[in-house]
């Protein structure tokens, strides 16, 4: 297995277009595919934009509160599906020992263009939550935001994930995963459906075929247009608790993450909070 470890906020930007670049290659386990359809590929380049006003810093306050409410004494954190490093860059600036983890190198690329106000930088490592390349017990914390566990369509992967990332987890740690949330599904947030400003024109279409969401994404920025299709699948509460419980974690506590954050994309949204054994 090979890593590419770069530091946020170091101006390294490795080359992740061209089959002829030297920057290194993603994670890779003979048992996982290189590069799956739920690793954001071009559309990494405007992510930010479209998410901007999502409120990263009370996301983080809501995934500390509901650790110490486990009584977990937090000090390292893996971001596993960090993405553009919003949360991971959060938490840094804010004293902790951070590492994110992303099968995406365009989004690394975004993260470790990114400083914290404070702090060390996080550690980015390309990997894949099926194969996590982080040691046994090195996080007291443990999150996996914004519906990543979803882009994984099998229960067989998703239950990989969750043992990896308990592996993952310090004794006495916390695992904080948030899935994707059926009021996601059926409305939706406008704001990131439809974008236009700063040059980007965005449209975003949501389908439904059975149990999966079927993303596809049209853009344009300074006159380049784009086009990609993400799936994730729906998994329900009962499917998830039992995808827990074959992962050996047991669910704690779901947390909605509204009213405690007042603001539109955390409507219908709701942390799972799971404890790894011992």
């Amino acid at each position: 297995m090979r890593c590419l470890v770069i530091r946020a906020g170091s101006g390294i930007l490795p080359s992740v277009m061209g089959r002829d670049s030297n920057a290194p290659h993603i994670c890779q386990n003979r048992v996982v595919p290189a590069v799956p359809s739920g690793a954001y590929r071009r559309y990494a380049l405007v992510y930010d934009l479209v998410w901007r006003a999502a409120p990263y810093d009370r996301f983080v306050d809501l995934c500390l509160e509901v650790a110490a409410a486990q009584g977990t004494t937090v000090r390292r954190v893996l971001v596993a599906a960090c993405g553009t490093g919003n949360a991971a860059v959060e938490l840094a600036s804010r004293g902790y020992e951070v590492t994110g983890l992303d099968l995406s190198l365009e989004m690394l690329t975004v993260a470790a263009s990114k400083p914290p106000s404070g702090g060390s930088p996080p550690r980015l490592i390309a990997g894949d939550l099926r194969a996590l390349p982080v040691r046994d017990g090195w996080a007291d914390l443990v999150l996996v935001l914004n519906a990543s566990i979803n882009y994984l369509l099998e229960p067989g992967e998703v239950v990989a994930a969750l043992a990896h990332l308990g592996r993952a987890t310090a004794p006495g740690g916390t695992v904080v995963v948030e899935p994707l949330s059926a009021r996601f599904v059926h409305e939706g947030w406008e704001p990131g459906r439809h974008v236009d400003r700063d040059g980007l024109r965005l449209d975003a279409d949501y389908e439904v075929e059975g149990d999966l969401l079927v993303e596809r994404l049209r853009w344009s920025l300074g006159g380049v247009e784009e086009a990609e299709t993400y799936r994730q699948r729906l998994y329900s509460e009962a499917e998830l608790e039992a995808l827990l419980g074959a992962a050996g974690l047991g669910l704690a506590e779901r947390r909605p993450m509204w009213p405690a954050i007042p603001a539109q994309p955390a409507r219908g949204r709701t942390l799972w909070v799971a404890r790894p054994p011992g």
